[in-house]
């Protein structure tokens, strides 16, 4: 890591790598965001009958939103970097392996456990995120303050109710998936180019 250097002007960095990226994040982010709703909706129709083509279709929208959560970690600029936005993207690619490879009744004890702790730990990184924007004065660092307290509050929701979520864990699986996909639409369409 780098040094604070008071000479380099760090927001004006950030706001270059932003403005020159805008365009492909809002459509990776709206693209990722549908799938994981559409994921999501799939996974609350039929959670029981299709499980087997939901958890594929869940794991593998996972592993790419784990995946864009590891590269966009290494493009932020260092200064800007939250290290739970890499663990997060970790920790859903593991999640998508796990509905992948594993059956379902050894995916279904711990998924519950993970999933709230993901959701946890995805809120606090889009606050601090958020936190981060708002401080240097950058803008659209609302709707990011909103979906973190969301996902945390759900997160503990999710560890207060065990048995009751394992119970229902397809549409547990949905919730997940849909409020993922519906954080990141929001957050894509949220996104503008910043002016100096």
């Amino acid at each position: 890591m780098q040094m604070f250097n008071s000479d380099f002007d760090y927001k004006g960095d950030f706001i270059d790598r932003w403005n020159s990226r805008i365009k492909q994040a809002k459509a990776a982010m709206g693209v990722l965001g549908a799938l994981l709703v559409v994921a999501g909706v799939f996974s609350a129709v039929a959670p029981y009958s299709l499980y087997s083509f939901i958890q594929v279709l869940a794991g593998v929208a996972l592993f790419v939103h784990g995946g864009v959560q590891v590269i966009s970690y290494f493009g932020t600029p260092e200064f800007f970097r939250s290290s739970a936005l890499i663990v997060s993207g970790i920790l859903n690619a593991l999640l998508g392996i796990m509905f992948l490879l594993l059956p379902v009744y050894l995916t279904a004890s711990t998924l519950v456990f993970l999933l709230a702790f993901l959701f946890i730990l995805t809120g606090f990184e889009r606050i601090s995120f958020s936190r981060q924007m708002k401080y240097f004065g950058l803008p659209n660092s609302t709707a990011g303050t909103v979906t973190g307290v969301i996902n945390v509050i759900l997160g503990v929701m999710f560890i207060a109710m065990p048995l009751y979520s394992s119970l229902v864990l397809g549409y547990v699986l949905a919730a997940y998936l849909i409020i993922a996909g519906i954080t990141l639409l929001v957050e894509a369409v949220s996104m503008k180019r910043i002016d100096r």
